[in-house]
């Protein structure tokens, strides 16, 4: 009987090291947003640390801060070193009284982007929150691995982002008509300075400020591009009208997830609208850096 009841006993015994380790929690680290503009020069990194200490209270994730000194082009590397998954990055624009802010859950594996949101905000207390949602879609990233990157971590060969432009809608008080002659004065003038170029069309490309990322991904660019156009005709006197166009393009760095802060803006005066149109758009053009 005694014997029974040891052996009976062993079988319910769990060798310790077939118990299973607790799992060490995710690292995060979180950079300053970039500000743009007339935005408080210490504004990203008081929203970054607020973000931060959010996802800290709400525990099961091991955050650390980046240095405010990172640039972008760094930030996957340092966040690799630091034993992140996962890094946390994001940009400020203002947008009258108010900003608007975009971030992004970066995968250090495939450098790719898991996660982006846009939010409003007047000051720092509007942010409220957002450490939430932040942390809520890095658990659910660790629970199903993000494509490129395998379910142990390790890396899978994954192209970056190509050097060229998509062309996204245009905007603006000019007719449809003159929008489409500007539509292809874009591309002619972006492929005339040897830039790769790809058209997006749809509701997405009509909002790329809130749609950004998935543009990026889905076109495979490092550039987005898109503006307004308005037309003025008037007769000066004696001589023959003239038609002011007017372009001001705003571009999307893919890489870096930033937005440019001042668009690029040109008056093209012509007696034919389509001049004045084209003359616009290549100025305009003409101000972008070098294709790489």
């Amino acid at each position: 009987m005694l014997r029974r009841l040891l052996v009976a006993l062993a079988l319910l015994v769990v060798p310790l090291a077939a118990l299973p380790l607790s799992a060490a929690p995710p690292v995060l680290v979180v950079y300053p947003f970039a500000v743009n503009g007339s935005a408080p020069a210490d504004l990203g990194s008081r929203i970054s640390a607020k973000i931060a200490a959010e996802v800290t209270a709400l525990g099961g994730v091991s955050v650390q801060l980046g240095a405010d000194t990172a640039k972008p082009a760094d930030y996957r590397a340092a966040a690799r070193a630091a034993g992140a998954d996962l890094y946390f990055s994001g940009s400020i624009l203002p947008v009258g009284t108010n900003f608007s802010a975009i971030e992004n859950l970066v995968s250090t594996h495939s450098g790719t982007v898991i996660w982006s949101s846009m939010f409003q905000f007047r000051n720092v207390d509007d942010v409220a929150g957002q450490g939430a949602q932040v942390r809520a879609e890095l658990i659910h990233d660790q629970a199903t691995p993000t494509p490129g990157t395998a379910a142990a971590g390790v890396d899978l060969i994954t192209p970056g982002p190509m050097s060229g432009f998509a062309v996204l809608n245009l905007s603006g008080s000019a007719n449809d008509d003159e929008r489409t002659i500007a539509h292809q004065a874009l591309i002619d003038a972006l492929q005339q300075r040897g830039s790769h170029v790809v058209t997006a069309t749809g509701s997405a490309a009509s909002d790329p400020t809130n749609n950004s990322v998935a543009l990026c991904t889905t076109t495979g660019v490092r550039t987005l591009v898109w503006g307004t156009l308005d037309t003025t005709r008037v007769a000066t006197g004696v001589s023959a009208a003239q038609t002011t166009a007017h372009v001001a393009l705003q571009t999307y760095d893919c890489q870096a997830h930033a937005l440019n802060v001042q668009p690029t803006v040109v008056n093209h005066i012509a007696p034919v609208a389509t001049d004045a149109i084209r003359g616009a758009v290549q100025d305009a053009v003409s101000a972008f850096p070098a294709p790489s």
